[in-house]
């Protein structure tokens, strides 16, 4: 759990917490400090901001809390220090696309509710928050990567910058009624956790320098994904007031009946079992479920948010062309080449997940893949045609729908990011991370290292165009606003609606493009893009 100081160090955090970087009593070190309805928080500081590392925003879900909803942290006495940046929620290290903050080959410690802040200062001065839900196919990463620091989009846009950790895996994504009918609905207790995590955003950010009337949240991968389904529960907005969705929309959101078929193959057969097992033992029997899922796409999709009927309640694209989320404005895109991703790390691997999408493909549209297939084509090997089409159906064309959707209620802007290293697989899934973070740390990206080597200035540029964008959306709904002359400018971003389809497209020349390859999008029309099933 945390560490709390005693009541006699209360006095020298006291005298820090009305202004950041005055020097501890304690150590003769900078420090920060903010008195919260929880107790008093003491963090330190980072290139003039005020950080706080690893402040628990929920109970340990341990013991009976254990596949259990989230429930309240209590309150502490003294002062909780918060500068643990080493938390991870339990998981067996991926050796190729996360950000670690150590070396550990397996993380075992269930008590991983915890969020980081960067803030300017602890002050009453209201900015914008922006509250990132990381990816990871809910099974792995962390908020503590150092890919995510939220530094630099806590200075340059001055606004108070959260990221939280959530249960991964079985922990928070199995649905164990079936062993239970008291864990009804466990399946969606990481997503609780995240709506945890925003509820105490909405109650604390103000005494951290942060507006809870202007929050935006911004997921990546599974975090999109989550986000996408609190665009299907009621009121969303109660949580924020604006969403930026990084590959990842409600089409990859579970359907009940694919909730169903994974809890119908669970290798565990009671709740007594499951309890007894140690973490070790619970990630072992994880690994054996989620390779009976076909292929690397399966595995990335194995674990995430569901419709239940209760807290998700429908299709998201559904709910919100109904205007569910009327009250959020949405900005969301994709990356150029998503699913070469999967396939970077080994000699042979565009080519086998090109090979995987026959198994993809809905058989719903069988009579049209011929022709679809052809236009998909017409300037690409047969391979990269395969691998377009696995993107367009799995990310890009279901966040064009979801923008249309919510265009009807909000404004909405859509991006597309096309960078790509010149050694690399082209803009895979994750490669607009270290741009839209500002930290330039191309973890899980062939060729991003010697493509920053090369032409750091560019890409540094590149980098501050969308932290602007991105903090100006926080701000204002508006990603176009902090264009001015004494900021990196790029083309005016118009919002998106049909039939012009204005779509931002990121590259060391930004440019905006109507309906980019629509086309091919258009190829897609009639397919409904619900929730996902195999």
């Amino acid at each position: 759990m945390f560490r709390a100081v005693p009541k006699a160090a209360l006095l020298a955090v006291a005298l820090v917490a009305a202004a950041c970087g005055a020097p501890s009593a304690a150590h003769s070190r900078p420090a920060c400090a903010t008195r919260t309805s929880l107790g008093v928080v003491a963090g330190t500081t980072q290139a003039g901001l005020c950080v706080f590392r690893g402040i628990p925003y929920a109970a340990p879900p341990v013991g009976g809390l254990r596949f259990r909803p989230p429930q309240p942290v209590r309150p502490w006495r003294g002062t909780l220090t918060a500068d643990d940046g080493t938390r991870v929620c339990p998981q067996t290290r991926d050796q190729l696309s996360e950000d670690y903050p150590d070396r550990r080959p397996v993380y075992t410690d269930e008590d991983c509710l915890y969020l980081n802040v960067w803030t300017p200062r602890p002050d009453p001065a209201k900015r914008p928050v922006i509250v990132f839900i990381h990816g990871g196919a809910a099974r792995f990463g962390t908020a503590n990567e150092p890919r995510y620091d939220g530094a630099r989009l806590a200075a340059r846009g001055d606004a108070v910058v959260i990221s939280l950790n959530y249960r991964l895996g079985v922990f928070g994504w199995s649905d164990l009624g079936g062993l239970d009918p008291s864990y009804q609905g466990s399946g969606n207790n990481g997503l609780r956790d995240q709506i945890a995590a925003l509820t105490w955003v909405q109650r604390h950010v103000a005494d951290f320098g942060g507006d809870p009337a202007q929050v935006t949240a911004v997921g990546e991968s599974e975090g999109a994904f989550s986000l996408s389904a609190m665009l299907a529960t009621d009121h969303p907005e109660r949580l924020f007031h604006r969403v930026i969705l990084q590959s990842g929309s409600g089409a990859l959101v579970h359907s009940p009946a694919f909730e169903r078929k994974l809890a119908a193959g669970f290798p565990v057969h009671s709740m007594s079992t499951l309890k007894a097992m140690s973490t070790s033992q619970v990630l072992d029997m994880q690994e054996k479920a989620v390779n009976g899922l076909p292929g690397a796409a399966g595995g990335a999709l194995y674990f995430g948010p569901y419709v239940d009927g209760t807290l998700v309640r429908d299709s998201v694209t559904e709910r919100v062309a109904a205007g569910n989320a009327r009250g959020v404005d949405l900005l969301i895109g994709t990356n150029l080449d998503e699913m070469n991703f999967f396939g970077q790390f080994s000699p042979h691997g565009l080519d086998e997940i090109a090979g995987q999408y026959r198994g993809f493909f809905p058989p719903s549209l069988a009579a049209r893949r011929p022709r679809m297939t052809a236009v998909y084509r017409r300037h690409r090997t047969a391979r990269d045609a395969a691998l377009a089409m696995f993107t367009d159906q799995g990310m890009r064309v279901p966040a064009t729908r979801l923008a249309e959707a919510q265009s009807r209620w909000r404004p909405t802007y859509v991006y597309e990011f096309d960078w790509q290293p010149p050694s690399g697989a082209g803009a895979v899934h994750t490669i607009e991370l270290p741009f839209m973070f500002g930290t330039l740390r191309f973890t899980g990206i062939q060729g991003g290292d010697a493509a920053l080597r090369a032409d750091r200035a560019r890409l540094s540029r590149l980098s501050d165009q969308m932290v602007d964008a991105w903090t100006s959306f926080a701000r204002t709904g508006d990603p176009g606003a902090r264009r001015t002359v004494a900021r990196p400018a790029w083309p005016a971003w118009p919002a998106y609606r049909a039939p012009r389809r204005t779509t931002m497209l990121w590259n060391l020349s930004p440019r905006t493009a109507a309906d980019p390859r629509g086309g091919e999008r258009a190829l897609w029309n009639g397919y409904p893009f619900g929730s996902f099933d195999l």
